[in-house]
């Protein structure tokens, strides 16, 4: 199933990224433009002319990367779908908030190049979408799809769509089905376990309250409630990795960029905390996944050479499992209770991560250690 690009709700589904085991969803950036205008000219023959390039071959890539570029100018809310391993864009997959969709009941779009069609990528694509929607309290989606797609009528139907029972006359370009799929009176489809990498900023109100849920659980009764602006008494996240199960939060991993003084050397780091599982899904593996997930977000950041944190010696094992060294040094921060006073420790083990290029070349530069701000 293909479909335009009509306005969305503003901060709906675009903010985030999803991943999945072998796709990434990310927002649209300008160099998707190519494969877009390739996704046009692929189209199949019996769409409506105003899904087709026109008589003068546009819309060009030129026309649609200005699209994307202009932020004031009213766009779908569809994720560019890559390849998690090759970053090899494939298209997009989102929700439409508009047309037949509305803003409680949203529409799901997904276009892929014809070169990776049968091999599952839409249906993956779509679970992840949807299993968003879901936890965001979406309690139905809509699904356009012509008669003759069959193929998008296969994946709509794996995903738990049907015709929706709303008649459409029969035009020039044949039948066009309205399907629907009910979230929350059905239960999850495909993979149950959705992951989003989200900006503070950007946090929706159902994903903060998701992630009060995970955090109370665990810490309410000694330290109160969690704060997502000053958690515990520590410096806030930037950047949230959120594993949820349906609606639930079961892990999250959180970090903030700083540049921080290592000896004589300025390091971007991403301050990472809030590492959390619930207790419920601590036997599973999704405190390395959502780890992992993490940390492609650091190598993603442009603003992190990095990962950095301290913890208690009995986890230590986890976080070298996952990728993590021990580095020895004095470590100096801001008093969590007296912003005017200053800690030093020498006892806590402190671990880094190389997220860049750079910082496997480079290494973690020797010195005392001087956070400019509180831990994490």
């Amino acid at each position: 199933m293909s479909t335009d690009a009509p306005a969305s709700t503003p901060g709906a589904l675009g903010a985030a990224t999803l991943r999945t085991q072998r796709l990434i969803l990310r927002p649209q950036e300008v160099e998707d433009a190519e494969v877009f205008h390739r996704l046009w000219t692929e189209r199949d023959e019996r769409v409506p002319a105003h899904r087709k390039l026109d008589a003068d071959r546009h819309p060009t890539v030129a026309d649609i990367a200005d699209h994307i570029a202009d932020a004031g100018s009213e766009r779908s809310d569809p994720l560019s779908v890559q390849d998690a391993a090759t970053g090899e864009l494939y298209g997009y997959c989102g929700l439409i908030f508009e047309g037949n969709g509305s803003a409680n009941e949203p529409e799901i779009a997904f276009e892929l190049v014809r070169s990776v069609h049968g091999r599952g990528y839409a249906t993956e694509a779509a679970t992840a979408v949807l299993s968003w929607a879901r936890s965001e309290g979406h309690e139905r989606v809509w699904a356009s799809v012509w008669e003759w797609n069959v193929a998008s009528r296969r994946v709509l139907e794996k995903l738990g769509f049907v015709d929706s029972g709303c008649d459409r006359p029969v035009g020039a370009h044949g039948r066009n089905i309205l399907t629907v799929a009910a979230l929350l009176s059905a239960p999850a489809v495909g993979v149950a376990e959705h992951v989003v990498i989200v900006e503070h900023d950007a946090l929706s109100a159902s994903q903060t309250a998701s992630l009060r849920d995970l955090f109370d659980s665990e810490y309410r009764d000694e330290h109160g409630e969690w704060n997502p602006d000053r958690p515990y008494g520590y410096s806030p996240a930037d950047v949230h990795t959120i594993v949820f199960r349906g609606s639930t939060a079961v892990a999250h991993v959180g970090y903030q960029r700083r540049i921080i003084r290592v000896g004589r050397h300025d390091v971007p780091i991403a301050g990472t905390g809030g590492v959390l599982v619930h207790p419920h899904w601590r036997s599973d593996g999704v405190g390395r996944r959502v780890m992992s997930y993490a940390q492609q977000a650091m190598r993603d950041d442009d603003h992190v050479e990095f990962g950095y944190l301290g913890c208690r010696d009995e986890v230590v094992p986890f976080y070298e499992r996952t990728g993590w060294s021990q580095v020895h040094a004095e470590e100096r921060h801001v008093s969590m209770t007296d912003p005017r006073a200053t800690v030093t420790s020498t006892t806590g083990p402190l671990l880094v991560f190389a997220a860049s290029a750079n910082a496997l070349g480079g290494g973690w530069p020797q010195g005392d250690i001087d956070l400019r701000g509180t831990p994490w």
